[in-house]
């Protein structure tokens, strides 16, 4: 359920965003953001990981964190090549893991450390950007440092997933 909250709150995070009302938007951003954790939570703590929310919740978290980045440079608010570093690589995750469910290599796929990283940096630059919050962590050179910590973090989990992709695709342990 929280992953379908998660995937119905994208339409209005995005529409509040195009319209400027930011705060809206961060709003229901954070929300969003939020149920990520508790799902993840919930699903960690009692054991409770369904196909659903395996396929699901990385498609919810993929359209929740690339809508706002996309609608963020957009606006003039993220820089495109952040943009565009994002876009590759969510592309790239999502072609590779549709063909490992097509052959039967998706558990080789799953998220790794530095993808999950990435993604909370991510999502925490979103909502820092959308919420109004205390000048100091809205600070450009606080935003540019998680922007490059972002960006770092989603080149090493692209280059860790490519690797693991490679290796389900060749059939091989090293």
């Amino acid at each position: 359920m929280l992953t379908v909250l998660r995937l119905l709150l994208v339409v209005p995070m995005a529409l509040y965003l195009i319209s400027g009302d930011l705060t809206r938007a961060g709003i229901l951003f954070a929300v969003a953001a939020i149920t990520d954790a508790v799902d993840g939570w919930i699903a960690r703590r009692w054991n409770s990981i369904t196909t659903f929310g395996r396929l699901m919740d990385p498609v919810a978290d993929k359209l929740l964190v690339g809508t706002a980045i996309a609608l963020l440079w957009w606006t003039g608010l993220l820089p495109g090549w952040f943009a565009l570093v994002v876009a590759v690589r969510e592309s790239f995750v999502l072609a590779a893991s549709v063909w490992a469910r097509a052959r039967g290599h998706a558990d080789e796929l799953r998220p790794g450390l530095f993808g999950k990283a990435g993604n909370a940096v991510q999502m925490l630059l979103v909502a820092l950007i959308l919420l109004p919050l205390p000048d100091a962590l809205k600070a450009p050179a606080f935003l540019q440092v998680l922007m490059i910590a972002a960006t770092f973090l989603t080149i090493v989990s692209a280059v860790h997933y490519a690797q693991r992709w490679k290796r389900a695709r060749h059939g091989t342990d090293a």
